[in-house]
């Protein structure tokens, strides 16, 4: 009797799958982002196969006069080119030391892969280990997310829709945080600015983040990028900070 959910399960990830299966079985070249990394969403576009993306940067805010900075870390994995794994960590200076704020772990499948169109959708989830504050203990997450992608001219736009779901943990009771994310990239060139608007629960508290910023590809397996976040709470509260990426890039089925 618990045979039948699971077998329609598969059923329905392989049917999500096969167009993106048939896109790499015919040769069909895929859709390429117009950036690596995105800061407020993740891009749908997957790495090749065999091709590893790492990277790393400093995010600065200051709230109420106190600055606070964070130091995010990725790696990615392209296992094929509809299957990828990823990791992800986030260090907070304190003095000598460096305190993790959150970790994860996950997978991304590319449901759709299709550069005639140039249309990317790719579903997922990872696992998270997190704090609700600085001063908290980690506590387990899971996230699972879906992410599309279209090229319009000669701008990129990327969209993405997660949900964090926290258990019950350390007498602390669950949360659902969502996360909803959309980012345009003008060009193809060496500069190419972008815009990325955010709403998400952080912590229990609503929140709006516009985030205008700008790429730099000096070499074509490095990125550089610098974004300027400006928070917007549901209580009124605002605050506005500083983020920077260095994104490589190398490998890759040809």
């Amino acid at each position: 009797m618990k045979t039948r959910p699971l077998r329609q399960s598969w059923v329905l990830l392989l049917a999500l799958a096969t167009p993106a299966l048939a896109a790499e079985e015919g040769g069909q070249e895929g859709v390429e982002g117009r950036v690596d990394e995105l800061f407020l969403g993740d891009e749908a576009p997957l790495n090749q196969r065999h091709e590893l993306e790492a990277g790393s940067g400093l995010d600065w805010e200051e709230d109420d006069g106190e600055a606070t900075f964070e130091v995010p870390l990725h790696v990615e994995y392209g296992l094929t080119d509809w299957l990828q794994l990823q990791g992800e960590a986030g260090l907070s200076p304190d003095g000598e030391a460096s305190t993790l704020q959150e970790g994860s772990v996950g997978m991304s499948l590319a449901l759709v892969n299709d550069g005639e169109r140039g249309l990317a959708v790719s579903a997922g989830a990872q696992v998270q280990a997190l704090r609700d504050s600085p001063e908290e203990s980690m506590r387990p997450a899971v996230t699972p997310f879906l992410l599309a992608y279209k090229n319009l001219g000669p701008v990129g736009l990327n969209a993405s829709a997660e949900v964090d779901l926290l258990p019950s943990s350390g007498g602390r009771d669950g949360t659902v945080h969502p996360d909803l994310s959309v980012g345009v990239v003008l060009g193809d060139g060496v500069l190419r600015p972008t815009a990325e608007a955010a709403w998400r629960n952080e912590q229990g508290t609503n929140t709006g983040i516009l985030a205008p910023g700008l790429y730099v590809h000096p070499a074509k397996s490095v990125e550089v990028g610098v974004s300027v976040p400006w928070r917007l709470q549901s209580g009124g509260e605002s605050s506005l900070g500083v983020s920077a990426l260095l994104t490589w890039s190398g490998g890759g089925s040809e």
